[in-house]
């Protein structure tokens, strides 16, 4: 085998090992503190969604699990972000909410199922595809609400800056070990871009300057309303 590939998966099982602690500095935060303030549920929702999307591309596709392990265990973790935020946030309805997540389980199981048959390849492409959207749309709710509190509340700037670092190593080893799977390879790419501008928010306004005011932003409202939706 060649040095290349054996070095791209070795990359490939470190940045999975990685992904098992990735999310508790930010689970850490937020038990500790019994808060949920700063964080969007919106992005965590998505984030668990794209997370776990991607992984089932990769498993139809057949792709060896150094190439993507760290999927699956990222979206275990971010299910479990979005479950405190649940918790920890007054005045949700957490029964619609469990109802979505009971639906999206059983939805999943149908497509691991039914998504590797010949009649199901537009599944491929769906979920090959819908990670990097979802994770622009994921971060871009997070993001704006950053910027309107003038402060990044209970976000971790360690999980963030290692999900930016694997998916920066995820694009170099996708190329090596999964055939330069386009889809892939937008979708790391992607990730690694908007995780770098939550980093950079983090550490430009990591808490709340006193009597500083909320910047008004009509959209990031809407966003907030919704995640606060009863």
């Amino acid at each position: 085998m060649p040095f290349a590939d054996v070095a791209a998966a070795w990359l490939g099982y470190a940045v999975i090992a990685g992904a098992c602690v990735v999310k508790l500095p930010q689970i850490y935060l937020m038990v500790k503190n019994r808060s949920a303030e700063g964080l969007s549920e919106t992005s965590a929702a998505l984030d668990a969604i794209a997370a776990s999307s991607f992984s089932y591309y990769n498993l139809l596709k057949g792709f060896p699990i150094s190439g993507w392990g760290e999927q699956g265990i990222v979206a275990v973790q971010a299910t479990v972000v979005l479950l405190l935020i649940w918790v920890y946030r007054e005045g949700i309805r957490l029964k619609r909410r469990f109802c979505a997540l009971v639906a999206w389980l059983a939805m999943s199981m149908l497509l691991l199922k039914e998504g590797h048959k010949e009649d199901y390849k537009y599944i491929l492409v769906i979920l090959g595809t819908s990670p990097t959207f979802m994770t622009a749309v994921s971060r871009i709710p997070q993001i704006f609400l950053n910027w309107q509190n003038g402060h990044t509340g209970q976000l971790s700037a360690i999980t963030f800056f290692l999900q930016f670092l694997g998916s920066v190593v995820r694009f170099l080893t996708t190329l090596q070990i999964m055939g330069k799977d386009v889809l892939s390879l937008v979708s790391h790419a992607t990730g690694a871009i908007f995780n770098l501008i939550v980093v950079l928010q983090i550490y430009s306004h990591s808490t709340p300057s006193d009597g500083r005011a909320a910047r008004p932003c009509k959209a990031v409202a809407i966003v907030m309303a919704t995640d606060k939706e009863v």
